[in-house]
């Protein structure tokens, strides 16, 4: 059997293995170490992969087995034929403009598909989503002394300007979250990032992959962000590469690739402008999201660098 590690997953590890009749994807966690961050994000995974199979069969891969060992546990996935992350595709390919607005249809086809389930919005949803996705996910990541001493520091350099730390808006995030008010709430992905949706040309068609059930706030909005958590932002791009981070100056010397640009402003323009502010501070907000996972897997410089992102995109819209 051949076992082709994929990427993937900052706790978690995923494999492509080859039969000599098959092909599958098995996704993987430790049952004993960081189990907050790992086991139980790969938990919810599962379960919300489950439900999705019955109300959105086409737009999800088919769960084919579970199984564990004494200090791992996993799932196996169908093998997604012809499929291949958008992030991918958009780094290794050069695609016409046609292409590109083929797969931002597609794309948004697929999301209109899951948002079309809506349900009665939780009041005070946008307090906890505060409490838990930034001033959690904060303290989370300042347990780890690398990064906390990088916090620290209160200000910041990013690609030549000169940035607050998040310290200086967090009042004002904590205001706008308390007085967040969602007409709806949807079926949503949870963490549609490029990464995790993959496209096939020969079938024009979109399936998700990772999808997170811990959003706190299920809204459309958040699922937008997190597009352009890759797309505006070019979060997966720079994740796979080298950042530098020397002091309390970060950048990088990428050259990006046409493509995300491209995308970028045609996925945009289909965005309402009347919802622009909070799809900005949501997108803002994936960065703090995520800083836990990046400290607890040894990944202090991206999380430096991304903590400092979101400082500047924050800043940005409340500067």
């Amino acid at each position: 059997m051949k076992i082709t590690l994929l990427k993937g997953g900052s706790l978690s590890t995923t494999c492509l293995y080859e039969t000599q009749n098959d092909k599958f994807v098995r996704k993987s966690v430790s049952t004993s170490k960081d189990r907050e961050y790992g086991f139980m994000r790969w938990y919810s995974q599962l379960k919300k992969l489950q439900r999705y199979q019955t109300l959105f069969p086409d737009l999800v891969p088919k769960i084919l087995e579970l199984g564990s060992s004494t200090n791992q546990t996993w799932f196996d996935l169908e093998y997604l034929e012809s499929f291949e992350d958008i992030k991918t595709i958009f780094s290794t390919q050069t695609l016409t403009d046609t292409e590109i607005s083929k797969i931002n249809n597609a794309l948004w086809l697929a999301l209109d598909k899951l948002h079309l389930k809506k349900y009665q919005a939780n009041p005070g949803a946008g307090s906890l989503y505060f409490k838990e996705e930034v001033l959690q996910k904060l303290i989370d990541a300042k347990t780890i002394p690398e990064f906390k001493e990088f916090y620290d520091i209160g200000s910041y350099v990013y690609h030549g300007k000169n940035v607050p730390g998040i310290d200086k808006h967090l009042n004002k995030l904590e205001t706008f979250f308390n007085d967040l008010e969602l007409e709806q709430e949807e079926y949503i992905h949870g963490n549609p990032t490029l990464e995790n949706t993959m496209y096939s040309f020969k079938e024009d068609k979109i399936i998700f992959i990772d999808l997170y059930e811990e959003s706190i706030i299920d809204s459309r909005f958040l699922d937008y962000s997190q597009v352009l958590q890759c797309s505006n932002s070019l979060y997966g791009y720079i994740n796979d590469r080298q950042v530098n981070v020397q002091g309390n100056t970060v950048g990088h010397d990428l050259e990006i690739p046409k493509t995300f640009e491209t995308f970028n402003r045609l996925f945009k323009e289909r965005i309402d402008p009347g919802y622009t502010e909070i799809i900005n501070i949501l997108e803002a907000t994936q960065f703090t999201r995520m800083l836990p996972f990046k400290c607890f897997a040894g990944n202090i410089n991206k999380a430096k660098y991304f903590y400092v992102h979101a400082c500047y995109l924050i800043d940005k819209i409340m500067g």
